[in-house]
């Protein structure tokens, strides 16, 4: 079981969604006043809408599709979620008004993970059970009368190896994504859109792996998972230049989910994170007499003292 906290630099946690639940995937809403979450009962997977002020959820989607990995549209109006079914992905209303609709069609797992600061374009990996791979895709989305429509998707980034989870800088002029290319999952930025003449420039993040990734909206900072720890990396931008500075530990020693994963979206003021956190499980009451039995004493004891000694 876990709950979702507020946690900060300094390591000061404050409830936030502290009924227990299993949470997985979340993510903050732009003006952070409500949470976007995956929840598990059971066999199924959901999209729920947690709103801190009326300590309330409101629930999205109702059981059979194994929805995953809710975003928010960049004006707060609607929320966008991938399938474990390999279905393509969906859309519906925040505020719960309204039945989820498609957005895309695949025979492929897609997974929302990223608007563009306009709203204009949806990033996200899609992936192929048969061959254990993600790529890279980007798709034009409109908003036509309160419905979400999606134009024809673009492969962003086409490789031998998994990448995944591709994130729009808040100028919208660069992705964020994870790949396993040097052997381990790492965190890497390339500009977005890509040159034309090819793929233009690549930069990697993260030294020691990392995984799940949010840039900072109101400064130059990039924050991302890896193992028990979330790590900053501050960085510069100019022309088709990414600098990155050196990673930096923002918050360590943080419990994982069984999955491995720490699971957290930053707050819009880049000063706290939205983090699932496991619940500690009790240990098991020690017994006030403990009794041992020992086979083969004898046998045991001319083994460690030979005769004659």
């Amino acid at each position: 079981m876990t709950t979702v906290q507020w946690l900060d630099a300094a390591g000061k946690k404050e409830p936030l969604l502290a009924k227990p639940g299993t949470y997985e995937p979340l993510s903050l809403s732009p003006d952070g006043k409500r949470l976007a979450v995956t929840v598990i009962e059971r066999s199924s997977r959901d999209i729920w809408i947690y709103d801190p002020q009326r300590d309330a959820m409101t629930r999205l989607t109702f059981g059979g599709g194994s929805y995953y990995s809710p975003i928010w549209s960049p004006d707060g109006r609607y929320v966008v979620f991938g399938s474990f079914t390999g279905a393509g992905m969906f859309w519906t209303r925040a505020d719960g008004a309204g039945q989820p609709q498609p957005l895309t069609q695949s025979k492929n797992k897609q997974f929302s993970t990223s608007f563009s600061p306009d709203g204009k374009r949806l990033a996200y990996p899609e992936c192929n059970s048969a061959v254990g791979n993600c790529q890279i895709w980007t798709v034009p989305i409109e908003d036509s009368g309160g419905q979400l429509k999606a134009g024809k998707p673009e492969q962003f980034l086409k490789t031998p190896f998994f990448d995944s989870d591709p994130v729009f800088s808040p100028d919208g002029q660069w992705l964020a994504y994870v790949s396993n290319e040097s052997g381990k999952f790492e965190v890497y930025v390339r500009a977005y859109p890509p040159p034309a003449a090819g793929q233009g420039g690549k930069w990697q993040i993260s030294n020691s792996g990392g995984g799940m990734h949010v840039w900072s909206r109101n400064g130059h900072e990039l924050l991302y998972e890896s193992g028990d720890r979330i790590m900053a990396v501050k960085y510069t931008a100019k022309g088709n230049v990414f600098a990155p500075e050196k990673p930096r530990v923002w918050a360590g020693k943080l419990a994982t989910g069984d999955d491995g994963v720490v699971w957290f979206d930053l707050a819009p003021d880049g000063k706290r994170v939205a983090v699932v956190v496991p619940m500690a499980t009790p240990e098991a009451p020690k017994p006030e007499h403990e009794v041992t039995f020992l086979f083969n004493f004898f046998d045991e004891l001319r083994r460690r003292v030979p005769l004659g000694k």
